[in-house]
């Protein structure tokens, strides 16, 4: 499926309502995927006998009857089917005006059927998380709170992850619409299938690990219509539905993950990674989700314990003593930061960076943390297409990257770039930086807490000026005239 097709199916869906907001029309496509368990549904000489688009009262109230019971039927929480259900009335007859062209709309649920269902599995393309953010300018209603992160973005937090299909669960406790939850799986099912082909497991280790994978993604959301559109994804992809909660994350425990198998008895799941984007709004509490995440997932008998997380670095500086939790916990290990119109699709521009925290032991003052600075993603932002790689050029700039974070050693990076007078007050942004952080002083300091990478830089650029001044016992003599002739270009170039 390429991106005009989903531009296509959201035109059509305008056209069937003008007013109609964006996430009553994630609902409306959400609700032909649950239609789309029914078997008969796929059946478009059948399709009236479910739904009589002529002489129905409301025929998108039959087609969220049709979608309710077919939810009812398969393994799912009771909250959560609550929430979906809710979720759902949104677009109902009385909602919306879906139900004043029947012929128009008889017409879309059968192409849907025809042209879009047939391919969403297999298909490459993130269909709903396109749809709802790339695609979707016309649609009103607002989205405080949500922000949905770029596939590109999202796949790199799971590649920084460094899953392992014989070991990792995965829990995605702010999941939207399930995006990082479905690349954790194909991830970990494509090394699964890799291994298998290259004779590395054998068919009877394969089928183990395949139905061990089936119950190693959890997700959750305390927003009932991500949980609908997640459940909608985790339907596409065959994921296991049971794993999908609806529940505020701070009300969350290690007891919540407990399931039921196949046979009814007790599961416990732990898991062991987690990947996350929180709502980035203060009462929304970001830093302090990131904190139960981490206390849910942390065992201090395992080993590999990770959390990556996608957040404005500026938050832990405004959050200081639940930073300083999160290192009695974690060591902070990564830090890359991202560019500044990477969440333009969802209305906001924050400058975010990816934190990759190890679950361990906790953080030592002798800990270097790593910076990368990726804003030179290869994605740039076009106005009609949202985020693109234009140049094709982002999984060589991604593979640089991984491959830099994969071979850091725990020492200080050595620049190239050396400070003298003739360069004395400029600002020296690299690619990658390190830097030091002590834990004790963070709940009391906000320079300490503050750890955006801008912050990092200028601390090393005055370090770098106070060293350049000591050595010569603060008595510099400009001889050969460097610095006057530096100042002199800096004030020639503000002119």
């Amino acid at each position: 499926m390429e991106l005009k097709d989903i531009k296509y199916l959201n035109q059509r869906i305008y056209e069937l309502d003008t007013e109609i907001s964006r996430n009553a029309k994630m609902m409306f496509i959400s609700t032909l995927i649950f239609c789309s368990l029914e078997k008969d549904f796929w059946n478009i000489q059948k399709l009236t006998t479910l739904v009589n688009f002529n002489i129905s009262k409301s025929p998108i109230d039959d087609l969220i009857k049709l979608a309710k019971d077919n939810i009812n039927k398969i393994k799912i929480i009771d909250k959560t089917k609550e929430a979906v259900f809710t979720s759902l009335t949104i677009i109902s007859g009385v909602n919306t005006k879906l139900n004043n062209d029947r012929v128009k709309l008889q017409q879309f649920v059968t192409s849907f059927i025809t042209d879009y269902l047939p391919v969403l599995k297999d298909d490459k393309i993130l269909f709903l998380e396109t749809l709802y953010m790339e695609v979707d300018k016309k649609a009103k209603g607002s989205n405080e709170g949500i922000t949905l992160t770029p596939d590109f973005a999202a796949q790199l937090m799971v590649d920084l992850a460094e899953l392992d299909y014989k070991k990792d669960v995965v829990a995605d406790l702010a999941s939207g619409t399930g995006l990082f939850s479905l690349l954790s799986y194909s991830v970990m099912l494509n090394a699964l299938n890799d291994d298998l082909k290259d004779k590395k497991i054998t068919e009877s280790e394969h089928q183990k690990y395949n139905e061990r994978l089936y119950n190693s993604i959890i997700a959750n959301d305390f927003d009932s219509k991500m949980v609908t559109l997640c459940l909608a994804n985790f339907l596409i992809k065959n994921l296991n539905t049971e794993f999908i909660q609806h529940e505020n994350i701070f009300d969350m425990q290690k007891s919540t993950f407990k399931y039921k198998d196949k046979n009814g008895n007790d599961l416990n799941i732990n898991p062991t990674k987690g990947i996350l984007n929180p709502p980035y709004e203060n009462n929304y509490k970001p830093v302090e989700i990131l904190l139960k995440m981490i206390e849910l997932i942390k065992d201090n008998q395992s080993k590999d314990e990770k959390v990556v997380v996608i957040i404005p670095p500026q938050k832990f500086g405004q959050k200081k003593e639940t930073f300083k939790k999160i290192l009695d916990y974690a060591t902070l290990q990564s830090v890359v930061k991202m560019q500044d119109d990477l969440f333009t699709d969802s209305g906001q521009t924050p400058s975010t960076c990816i934190f990759v925290f190890n679950l361990d032991r906790e953080h030592k003052e002798t800990d270097i943390v790593h910076y990368y600075d990726f804003t030179n993603s290869g994605y740039i932002y076009l106005k009609d297409s949202g985020m693109v790689d234009k140049n094709k050029r982002h999984e060589i700039l991604k593979k640089e990257l991984l491959e830099k974070i994969k071979n850091t050693k725990q020492v200080v990076y050595v620049s190239s770039f050396v400070r003298d007078w003739s360069n004395f007050f400029e600002v020296n942004k690299e690619l990658e930086i390190t830097s030091k952080i002590k834990p004790n002083l963070i709940a009391s300091s906000k320079e300490e807490a503050d750890i955006t990478l801008e912050n990092i830089t200028i601390k090393k650029m005055l370090k770098e000026k106070q060293d350049l001044i000591n050595a010569v016992n603060n008595e510099y003599k400009d001889k050969d005239h460097k610095l006057e002739d530096y100042i002199i270009d800096i004030l020639s170039e503000e002119i």
